[in-house]
């Protein structure tokens, strides 16, 4: 049974009831953040529609929320090939006339994601923008100031992922003295998908994860955004164990009150979207009890969650679990409060 009492002023009062068959993520909450953020920069832009690719995979989307989760990431792709100047690299806002170091990797691997997905890209966006990734990569130098060797490996991180790994520079950042945790972490992922996982493991080794030494201020970093990439890594080297404890920690972080950045809140939401497909989805089917009328809640997704109908003041539903897997439940409640 959960109870609870709206708040604000009357007609303003929604409800809604999450379902998760893995540890909460606040996924409603934070992706609300993303979806309403009004600026609108080449990182915000990607992490407003980032998460969204990975929605299906894991919610019970109802026809009208997938609709307008298509409409914004179509919205999204069209946006960014605004922001690509004539080499191939994206600008920070559009109209801008010099290409965004991060930005440009942040943004393409969205769009390479999202072709992935079966979503068209603006004519010729992508061979532009790989040639543009391997020009850096080729000319890239090591600024121990600015942290640069992360912007250089999540650089040839997403070549691998385009299918273009640059495997000479990857050499090369391996060999390099001093670079950061991260970057290690990223590079190994990029190891993993030119299809070199060995190496990958390899550099695992060398590593110390959760270690939150390097924020990597210059490029959006946070130890959650860190820790998220992490997580991938350690997904695509088959690191359960490792995987599942990063996870646990993460939705912990997640379903806090502490506030996020849009690239943080992205790549989380990114991230635990991996681990849950990565995971299989447990499934949910639920009974579900409220004012006399009862509802099935079944699916084999991560998570579902439904609008429930309230009324002013105190409101109650009940719930049934028909399985014996163990599920997280929040009920959330938005209204506008008096003046």
């Amino acid at each position: 049974n959960i109870s609870s009492n709206t708040f604000g002023v009357s007609g303003s009062n929604k409800a809604k009831l999450e379902i998760s068959s893995m540890p909460t993520i606040n996924l409603n909450g934070r992706l609300q953040y993303l979806i309403q953020y009004p600026r609108g920069c080449v990182e915000q832009t990607t992490s407003s529609v980032f998460p969204q690719l990975y929605l299906n995979d894991i919610v019970d989307l109802d026809a009208a929320r997938q609709q307008l989760t298509q409409k914004n990431i179509t919205a999204g792709i069209a946006r960014l090939g605004g922001f690509q100047l004539s080499n191939g690299g994206l600008s920070y806002w559009q109209g801008g006339t010099e290409s965004d170091d991060w930005g440009s990797s942040y943004a393409g691997h969205f769009m390479i994601e999202a072709e992935k997905k079966g979503y068209f890209l603006p004519i010729n966006f992508k061979s532009k923008w790989i040639s543009y990734q391997q020009k850096e990569a080729k000319q890239w130098r090591f600024e121990t100031r600015y942290g640069n060797d992360l912007a250089q490996a999540y650089r040839l991180y997403t070549l691998a992922l385009a299918g273009a790994p640059d495997l000479s520079s990857m050499n090369r950042l391996r060999e390099t003295k001093g670079i950061s945790n991260e970057s290690r972490l990223r590079l190994a992922s990029a190891y993993v998908l030119a299809g070199q996982k060995s190496a990958g493991l390899n550099l695992l080794l060398k590593t110390t994860i959760d270690d939150n030494s390097d924020y990597n201020y210059y490029y959006y970093g946070s130890a959650d955004r860190n820790r998220a990439m992490a997580l991938e890594t350690l997904l695509l080297l088959g690191q359960k164990q490792k995987a599942f404890a990063m996870a646990i920690k993460l939705a912990k972080e997640m379903s806090s009150d502490q506030w996020m950045s849009t690239q943080t809140t992205a790549y989380c939401l990114y991230a635990m979207a991996k681990f849950s497909v990565n995971n299989g989805a447990k499934g949910i089917d639920v009974q579900l009890n409220k004012d006399g009328k009862a509802q099935t809640v079944k699916t084999m997704k991560t998570i579902a969650d439904r609008s429930l109908t309230v009324k002013m003041g105190s409101n109650g539903v009940t719930l049934k679990n028909n399985r014996k897997n163990r599920l997280f439940v929040r009920l959330l409640n938005t209204g506008i409060l008096p003046i």
